[in-house]
């Protein structure tokens, strides 16, 4: 038998002890930007998150969106269960933040993908048919297939795909980093903004997706000093999700990974509080902290953001090195915390890395001068 994992805040020690390890390594001492400018940040930071929340009667609309779907979906499989992911479920959606569902069968994940793409046909008619949905269109050839509509009672735009538990799983590991600091979330939600309102976020057109760019954020508060949240992937004990045994979940393709990880956030936030010191740091402190990680610390040429190590991978051990067929190159490499073979940023290109890296650089020139002017708007 194995031995028994170490006590929680004994693991969380040695997670602070690698981040030290890791902190040694950067160059040089960051100059901190004046108080007064801090302030300000701080002040319009928690004002653009406050207006991006969604209204007060968001949520119902989103119920009763899925449940009027699902009465569409059983006609078409009396099995099929439809479950939300993505920014709904993590709590990172804004106000009309389109609605990302699952179907999910008894066959699960391993349905083939020409059963798929038939549901995803039949599917698409029923909710043109029932007059509720408009701008509905099939995708059954789809790496995901998928329908996309929009609700003509709500507004709400929506895509409900086929069978990708991987992607629920997803979505619960960061909802619980975000349970853990109100600070994480806010952080996510402005890094959001700032990345829609550079067009950096649409790996369509070869930046970041939102879901990368909120990894990149997990990524730092897991590695700045001292740490403001935990590598829960890390962490052994009963402290899995769900239960104490390792969560296998199937994906969509018919491969399966292992999703465990820490999802107590009680006893990881009793766990954390005894810890000295404490990171006191404001959400405009991390903010410039984090972009001068992306611009200052991060390596680009050797280096992979892994939250599921809470450090920091080579692109040699991941065998990211070499350009692979269908992938634009692993330039800016950020690991999929399940899915490891998976490089969230091998959408990225030569060209689209340079405008990627000026976007950092500017808002890194803008949020943290050593003067006091006013702070330029997200």
């Amino acid at each position: 038998m194995s031995e028994p994992a170490p006590p929680l805040i004994h693991q969380l020690a040695q997670q602070r002890d690698l981040v030290r390890r890791l902190q040694s390594e950067f160059r040089g001492r960051p100059r901190r930007p004046r108080p007064q400018y801090l302030q300000r940040l701080n002040a319009d930071v928690h004002a653009a998150v406050a207006k991006l929340q969604p209204p007060g009667d968001d949520s119902a609309a989103r119920v009763d969106l899925i449940n009027r779907l699902q009465t569409l979906v059983a006609q078409v499989s009396s099995s099929a269960k439809l479950q939300p992911f993505g920014s709904s479920v993590s709590g990172l959606h804004s106000a009309g933040a389109d609605l990302d569902l699952t179907l999910v069968t008894e066959v699960g994940a391993e349905m083939p993908k020409g059963v798929q793409s038939e549901l995803v046909n039949r599917l698409a008619e029923l909710l043109t048919e029932s007059e509720q949905m408009e701008s509905v269109q099939a995708r059954p050839n789809a790496r995901v297939p998928i329908v996309a509509l929009q609700d003509k009672k709500s507004g709400l735009k929506c895509d409900i795909c086929m069978c990708n538990m991987l992607a629920i799983t997803n979505s619960q590991l960061l909802r619980a980093y975000m349970s853990i600091d109100e600070r994480a979330r806010s952080l996510c939600f402005t890094i959001k903004f700032w990345a829609k309102r550079r067009s950096v976020n649409d790996p369509y057109r070869g930046s970041l997706s939102s879901y990368a760019w909120v990894l990149l954020a997990i990524h730092y508060l897991q590695t700045c000093e001292p740490p403001v949240l935990p590598c829960l992937q890390a962490l052994r004990g009963l402290y899995w999700a769900d239960d104490p045994r390792r969560m296998i979940i199937p994906n969509f393709d018919g491969r399966s990974f292992d999703c465990s990880f820490c999802s107590d956030v009680g006893a990881l936030r009793e766990a954390m509080g005894t810890l000295q010191p404490a990171n006191s740091d404001s959400v405009a402190e991390l903010l410039v902290g984090f972009f001068r990680r992306y611009t200052r610390e991060f390596d680009f040429v050797k280096g992979v953001s892994s939250i599921r190590t809470g450090s920091f991978l080579s692109k040699k051990e991941k065998q990211w090195t070499t350009k692979e067929a269908g992938v634009r190159g692993h330039l800016f490499c950020i690991e999929d915390p399940f899915e490891l073979s998976h490089d969230l940023g091998r959408v990225i290109g030569r060209d689209t890395l340079n405008d990627v890296r000026s976007e950092l650089d500017r808002a890194s020139q803008v949020r943290a001068p050593t003067r006091p002017p006013a702070p330029a708007p997200l």
